[in-house]
């Protein structure tokens, strides 16, 4: 019996990626297709299974991915195939997202469907904007209006004239390439010029800009400031109560884009720092992570696994490997031994403590220098055995010092091996390429030495934004000098908050 396909036809909200639902996020991270348009963050796409099959179908002014036809005989024929599809829009699928039209062609063709709606574009960027849109003393209701709800239609189709006696606010979509004519035409329809209107652009993204003016003023202001789609315009009382404490662009990286390098899945906490300070984040992974293949040795390892005084974890890479290895060796934590456990840092330590495992030592200072010196000052080493976890690239030095300052015994078991990824496949490439960064932050060696391997695919555009060299510390920095490459800051201590702290000291606004 064949697979059952099914559609999602899903809202992404207006942009943030803390904006899409629950269950959107869910689909976008199980399904078989993935088709979505140009206002969908391309974050989201990072999140899909590596099989999933993107099929981009952007609609913008002036351009056409895919016709809209076409579009839902793709959705049809990929379920009808057995498939699981989520149709990706921007905000809600039910405003201006052309839902209904896909709904009624599945409806047609028999084809099983859920609708999972979303935050529409309007209601994100007016709270992240700080513009209220109703207010029981200035305005009790909103209208949706769409300036160009047709892509391929020149004309308005909507009496704006007609909707300036309804009251209210108006919210209007898509309009800026038709603005100076929406406003003549609410003004002509009886509205003031002085009624209270603003235009928010990129709403909800570390790129949004607004505008706050009259109604008769906006044409001009919104030429002054060069603001362009995508932008929602908000006209009505309600609008003049608009805050001057701006929540969400008051924030110290506000309008700041920082490329992190880092393997796929391993910038989550790093990415959550940059953007709660408010910045964009790039993930353009430069090496990856693999498991282990000498099976041999990590058989020996664990054969004697009990005889150990201490393991040392020198990485959260080598902590996390480690355990997939262990937990497919044995069945139960308690066959981990009586051994003491000392890791290089907090982040590292955090894996261990996942397994309800106490970690007895971590350094002062996260690098392998301190690690080893900790040890040594904690206890007499002469002749423990100590099993170090690491990688293929890591440095020599903690073993030669628990060796020659500790006379302790150290085995160590390489678990992962570092390589480089290939760039050109990265996600964020191209908007890279296009518009730049203000830095790039390089949190390992590896990851310098792959730039360095890859540094043609990586060349701006034109008119591109050219990033600084940011370094997670001091080995790290070592690496790119010695490679002719100017590191313009560096992290004060190898940590991700003091990483961040460096990344605001430099680029930060002054309170």
């Amino acid at each position: 019996m064949s697979k059952k396909g099914k559609v999602y036809l899903v809202g992404a909200g207006p942009g943030d990626q803390g904006l899409i639902t629950v269950k959107a996020r869910d689909l976008v991270s199980s399904c078989d297709v993935l088709v979505y348009d140009n206002l969908v963050n391309p974050a989201f796409l990072v999140e899909a299974a590596t099989a999933c099959e993107l099929i981009d179908v952007g609609k913008a002014p002036g351009r056409h991915t895919v016709e809209q036809d076409k579009i839902c005989k793709m959705l049809v024929e990929k379920a009808q195939s057995g498939k699981l599809v989520v149709r990706l829009k921007g905000g809600d699928p039910f405003v201006f997202g052309r839902c209904a039209e896909e709904m009624t062609v599945l409806d047609d063709a028999g084809v099983s469907y859920e609708i999972v709606p979303g935050v529409t574009a309007a209601l994100g960027c007016a709270a992240y904007a700080g513009i209220p849109l109703t207010h029981r003393d200035y305005g009790s209701s909103i209208s949706f209006l769409t300036g160009h709800e047709d892509v391929e239609k020149e004309a308005l189709r909507i009496d704006f004239g007609k909707f300036a006696a309804t009251g209210g606010t108006l919210c209007i979509y898509m309009g800026m390439s038709k603005l100076e004519e929406i406003v003549d035409k609410l003004i002509a329809g009886g509205l003031p010029e002085n009624k209270p209107a603003a235009i928010v652009s990129n709403g909800t993204l570390p790129a949004q800009r607004k505008i706050l003016g009259s109604l008769g003023s906006l044409t001009a202001l919104a030429e002054e400031e060069g603001l362009g789609s995508p932008a929602i315009i908000f006209v009505g009382n309600a609008v003049g109560l608009a805050g001057t404490e701006d929540w969400f662009e008051a924030r110290p990286l506000f309008g700041r884009r920082f490329v992190v390098t880092r393997p796929v899945g391993q910038n989550i906490r790093l990415k959550k720092l940059l953007e709660n300070k408010g910045a964009e984040v790039l993930e353009l992974p430069l090496i990856k992570i693999l498991p282990a293949d000498d099976r041999k040795l990590v058989a020996e390892a664990f054969a004697g696994i009990a005889t150990y005084g201490w393991v040392v974890f020198t990485s959260a890479n080598g902590a996390r490997e480690f355990f997939n290895l262990f937990f497919r060796a044995f069945g139960d934590i308690r066959s981990f031994g009586p051994m003491r456990i000392a890791c290089v840092g907090e982040t590292t330590a955090s894996v261990v403590r996942d397994y309800n495992l106490e970690v007895e030592l971590i350094p002062s200072v996260s690098t392998a220098e301190d690690l080893a010196q900790s040890l040594v000052a904690t206890e007499s080493l002469d002749s423990a055995h100590v099993l170090v976890i690491t990688g293929n690239r890591n440095r020599e030095i903690l073993v030669n010092l628990l060796e020659s300052v500790g006379h302790a015994i150290v085995d160590t078991l390489s678990v992962y091996s570092t390589d480089f990824s290939d760039v050109s496949e990265a996600v964020a490439l191209q908007d890279f390429r296009e518009k730049g960064a203000d830095a790039l932050v390089f949190s390992s060696s590896s990851a310098a030495l792959s730039y360095v391997e890859q540094e043609e695919d990586l060349v701006l555009e034109k008119d591109a934004r050219v990033p600084i060299l940011c370094s997670f510390g001091a080995q790290t920095s070592a690496t790119l000098k010695e490679n002719g490459l100017s590191v313009d800051l560096e992290s004060e201590k190898p940590s991700l908050d003091s990483l961040v702290d460096s990344l605001v000291a430099k680029f930060g606004r002054s309170s």
